[in-house]
């Protein structure tokens, strides 16, 4: 599996999970691929992206497997995020993802977000 289908799974996954569509603030116009908007519109958003391919090679240096690890951020604002944020574990989880790796981050500008780093090895 390709990591453009993955990525395709996971927006398939999250738009159709009606909880977490009644928790953000514009339901499937809350998730964005790669870059929020300049301006952010009402929060809560996700925001998810790729940011990692990592062939995994063995010693007949053929590509069998592939790690693949995507960044969503939830951005929140002062908004409570820790239903989004179990929702989130969750699907990536029925995905097969691992969690590995999650932060707090508050931008120049304030705006305050969660940024959580999602790990899955798929055949090549």
């Amino acid at each position: 599996m390709e990591t453009v289908e993955i990525e395709e799974k996971l927006y398939t996954a999250l738009t159709s999970n009606e909880t977490l569509m009644d928790l953000l603030a514009n339901a499937d116009k809350s998730i964005f691929h790669l870059q929020a908007p300049e301006v952010f519109p009402e929060l809560p958003l996700l925001v998810y992206a790729p940011i990692s391919d990592t062939p995994i090679v063995h010693g007949d240096n053929l590509e069998e497997l592939h790690r693949v690890t995507i960044r969503i951020h939830i951005v929140h604002g002062e908004k409570d995020y820790s239903q989004i944020y179990l929702l989130i574990k969750s699907i990536m989880a029925d995905l097969g993802f691992t969690r590995i790796n999650t932060t707090s981050y508050k931008s120049h500008d304030g705006i305050k977000m969660l940024i959580t780093d999602f790990e899955i090895i798929l055949e090549a």
